[in-house]
């Protein structure tokens, strides 16, 4: 018995994917179920059973159509990460907060941050209204539908970078900025993002076996950090570098060949920042700031001073705005704890660690290669910006131009890190969804 011809069955199956809203997988659960009732008909018919009644007796033992489709429309279920979604925004809404209560402090003591806290709510709602728009439209589209566009993101984002810092203009200190209209946008920003997504399509089935192989694969993933490295622009360089490394490591590469080209990397990068005495003092500063107060240590020093001073509960409004710069960005967690106290900072790192650790969870469990390598890699991103600023802010790394996702004031990233969980919860919500090309 080679098939199942029988009105019944045709019944059971229907009424099953019925209840199946993931139309994408009906193909598949059809095919299943009457693989499953035929072996159960073929074992009956074997014990002397008519057709017929192997038919009945095969549908009582698959058990109530509803109940089996309810149990699969949970596990087929195609919907983001909702947890995720949560977890950005609680730091999205609590970064309003902070930089909202800033802005009010700043106001009352007439700093210049209380205009600039004025316009985040302005033009970050804006920039807000985008990200969620762009991630609305995300989730339209099944991300593995962009494999096939990766050599072309690859090369947009070399274009991009090569504009960024040789035609783009220089604002306050950092290369790459282009204005449009009332809002501005740092493309150096969007290039690791790009990177990582056409990274993930190339490596995805790369063959790492030949010598040329892997010198290729290196090309393709090292070689855009020259651009980094030239534009410059530190962080971008470190935290893609890493992100790209994750990407080779789980596409297959042998461990031994990225730890020495890791390694011949970090020598030379090495080699590179600390050639003058005043990169190495400002550098190796964090180990002893005491050392240098008034020049290189002193950046770390207050920021030694403030989590001191914070107590469990903060100091509420009685931060003095020109005792560290950059408040609203790079050390926005110094103000938080100084503020709002170490309880909520802790609460915060720990919001952070649960964040990353839910990112590498859906990668882990992502089946589809393409996906994992998306999300992996992304993980990277989030992760190295995330633990390098706290631990910048605790006084445990140099002092790096790096921000804190979702919290720190700036428009850009902001757009880029929702895209960023736009792209990861799409391939949360394919997971178990099979690839229809046509």
């Amino acid at each position: 018995m080679q098939s199942i011809d029988n009105k019944m069955v045709d019944e059971y199956v229907n009424n099953v994917c019925g209840l199946v809203k993931n139309k994408k997988v009906h193909e598949n659960i059809k095919e299943e179920l009457l693989g499953h009732i035929y072996e159960i008909v073929e074992e009956y018919i074997e014990r002397g059973k008519s057709e017929e009644e192997a038919i009945n007796q095969a549908l009582l033992q698959m058990g109530s159509f509803d109940v089996i489709g309810s149990s699969l429309n949970k596990v087929h279920k195609a919907a983001p990460d909702w947890i995720l979604l949560r977890m950005t925004s609680m730091f999205i809404l609590f970064s309003i907060f902070t930089l909202g209560f800033m802005g009010i402090n700043a106001s009352s003591s007439g700093h210049y941050l209380g205009e600039i806290s004025k316009k985040y709510i302005i033009r970050n709602g804006l920039y807000l209204i985008i990200g969620i728009a762009v991630v609305m439209g995300i989730s339209k589209i099944d991300y593995r539908s962009l494999k096939k566009y990766s050599k072309y993101i690859y090369i947009g984002a070399i274009i991009i970078s090569i504009i960024g810092f040789s035609v783009c203009p220089v604002v306050n200190g950092t290369m790459g900025w282009v204005r449009i209209g009332v809002m501005s946008f740092n493309v150096l920003y969007i290039a690791p993002i790009l990177l990582t997504l056409s990274l993930a399509g190339i490596y995805e089935n790369y063959d790492w076996s030949s010598l040329k192989n892997i010198l290729i694969g290196f090309a393709l993933g090292f070689g855009p950090g020259l651009i980094f490295l030239v534009a410059p622009s530190v962080t971008s360089l470190v935290i893609y570098t890493i992100a790209v490394t994750t990407l080779m490591i789980i596409s297959g590469i042998k461990l031994r060949y990225v730890i020495i080209s890791l390694g011949t990397l970090g020598m030379a990068f090495t080699a590179v920042i600390f050639q003058t005495a005043y990169n190495r003092a400002r550098i190796t500063a964090f180990l002893r700031p005491i050392d240098d107060p008034y020049d290189v240590g002193w950046i770390y020093n207050q920021i030694y001073m403030l989590r001191k001073s914070a107590g469990l509960f903060g100091q509420g409004g009685n931060y003095a705005l020109d005792v560290l710069p950059l408040a609203n960005s790079d050390y926005i967690l110094t103000y938080i704890i100084y503020t709002f106290g170490w309880i909520v900072g802790i609460i915060l790192i720990a919001l952070v660690l649960a964040f990353i650790i839910r990112i590498g969870f859906i990668g882990v469990n992502t089946k589809d290669k393409y996906g994992k390598l998306i999300v992996s890699g992304l993980c990277s991103l989030f992760a190295t910006q995330f633990l390098l600023n706290i631990l910048m802010n605790l006084n445990l790394a140099p002092a790096f131009a790096i921000s804190l996702p979702f919290i720190s004031y700036g428009g850009t990233a902001l757009i880029i890190n929702i895209f960023s969980i736009g792209i990861i919860t799409n391939v949360y919500k394919w997971r178990n969804t099979p690839y229809i090309t046509a």
